[in-house]
């Protein structure tokens, strides 16, 4: 494993790729380099992640959108989560619906799933790139610990999404010759792993996908994952409260995405105390992110799911200054539509 490079010295594989927001650009260091384009990296093996929404929780708010990450291999795209905005951004950039081979949900809050059956819905079909072969959705199963009846896992909520659409889906199928959605849309509820092993959930000839479970109570089940590739090792926490597990997960990779939360923040909006007492028990403060990534070894942070999401309320310098504290490698501070590459 490479050594960490010292804070403060961004690498000139740090790219922002995107449209406007309305709100002034992020700053991005100096050797970096704008793209506005095709976030596809060269060469059929080569490692690219992009940032497609940074933004923590189910209310918009201006400048980052809802949490969703693509680990891109390639021409093939590997997402992970699907919050408000995500097509979009993917759209923004550059990447094709029709690369699309697998989707990743940490958990079923609304922030992560919001755009997931966008992404079928709106991009069914070979016009456009769209989708046109089959994508596995792997995530959390029932959960029979919340109150009433069980609540649906991953296959549920998709088999609900495609039932409620199907007067749409079918008058497409009607009107174009088009593969039936229900055919490219393959969910699989995951099962939890003993603790402190992790569960394979998804390999092919370019990436190898485990998951561990993470604590963000009270949800019953949510996950990390990890990305094994030729060009690298990227680890995505997930919403987490500080947790081994995901140090486990993240040994030795070559960027940690990792989500960040900073309660204090809200103790000033009229939040309840039991609000407040959710997000310390189920978040990762900005020094403990370090903590964390100090401890895997991990060569790089990505901060996203970042909280409070508006970057005019906490500034860049603020999260980076936090995190450095405790953890001595590069740290980036993501905004939607950041790109890093190359990654190993």
């Amino acid at each position: 494993m490479n050594a960490p490079m010292p804070n403060g010295q961004p690498s000139a594989d740090l790219c922002t790729c995107g449209g406007p927001t309305g709100l002034p650009a992020p700053a991005v260091p100096p050797d970096a380099v704008q793209v506005t384009g095709d976030a596809r990296p060269d060469g059929p093996t080569a490692l690219s992640v992009v940032l497609l929404g940074t933004g923590a929780g189910p209310y918009p708010a201006p400048g980052r959108q809802g949490a969703s990450t693509a680990v891109v291999v390639g021409d093939r795209t590997y997402l992970v989560d699907a919050g408000y905005g995500a097509l979009r951004k993917y759209a923004q950039a550059g990447l094709r619906l029709s690369d699309l081979r697998a989707v990743f949900l940490t958990h079923l809050h609304s922030d992560h799933t919001a755009d997931l059956f966008n992404l079928f819905l709106l991009g069914w079909g070979p016009a456009n790139h769209g989708v046109n072969q089959p994508v596995h959705i792997a995530g959390p199963g029932p959960d029979r610990t919340l109150p009433g009846h069980p609540q649906p896992g991953t296959e549920g909520m998709l088999t609900h999404l495609l039932a409620a659409f199907g007067q749409d889906v079918a008058v497409r199928l009607r009107t174009s010759t088009r593969t039936p959605l229900a055919e490219l849309v393959r969910p699989h509820d995951l099962v939890s792993p003993p603790v402190g092993q992790d569960l394979l959930v998804y390999e092919d000839d370019r990436v190898r996908v485990t998951a561990r479970e993470v604590p963000h109570p009270p949800l019953h089940q949510s996950f990390g994952y990890r990305f094994e590739t030729e060009e690298g090792v990227v680890a995505v926490s997930g919403d987490t409260a500080y947790s081994d597990s995901v140090g486990e997960l993240a040994a030795g990779a070559d960027l940690l995405v990792h989500e960040t939360m900073e309660p204090d923040f809200y103790r000033g909006l009229g939040y309840s105390d039991r609000l407040l007492d959710f997000l310390t028990a189920s978040h990762t403060a900005p020094a403990d992110v370090g903590r964390l990534a100090t401890a895997a070894g991990a060569r790089r942070v990505a901060l996203s799911h970042i909280g409070p999401p508006d970057p005019r309320e906490v500034g860049d310098d603020d999260w980076t200054r936090k995190v450095a504290a405790t953890y001595t490698g590069p740290v980036v501070v993501g905004h939607d539509l950041t790109r890093l590459v190359p990654l190993h």
